[in-house]
C-alpha cells in the first residue's frame, strides 16, 4: 500500500514538473497522466517521481489536513 501526499505544481516543464509539498520540491514525470497540467494543479505523486492522478484543489487541502492532524500526533524524535 502507498500512501501518496498531494502535491503542488509549481512549474510544468516538456514531459514533467517540478512540484511542491510541505516545502521540499521535487521533479516528477507527467507521462502516465491523460489531462494537461498547470502551476497550481494538485497531484498525486507515487515513488517520488510519477505523477499519477490530478485532484481537486479542495481535495488536496482535506488530505493535506489529514496528513497533518497524524503528524501532529506523532511523539517528537
Amino acid at each position: 500500500m502507498c500512501i501518496a501526499i498531494p502535491a503542488r505544481v509549481v512549474e510544468v516543464r516538456e514531459t514533467g514538473a517540478l512540484v511542491e509539498r510541505y516545502g521540499e520540491r521535487l521533479e516528477v514525470s507527467l507521462l502516465l497522466l491523460e489531462e494537461p497540467v498547470a502551476p497550481g494543479d494538485y497531484l498525486i505523486v507515487q515513488a517520488r517521481a510519477f505523477a499519477v492522478e490530478k485532484i481537486a484543489p479542495e481535495d488536496a487541502m482535506e488530505i493535506q489536513r489529514l496528513f497533518d492532524t497524524i503528524i501532529e500526533t506523532l511523539p517528537s524524535a
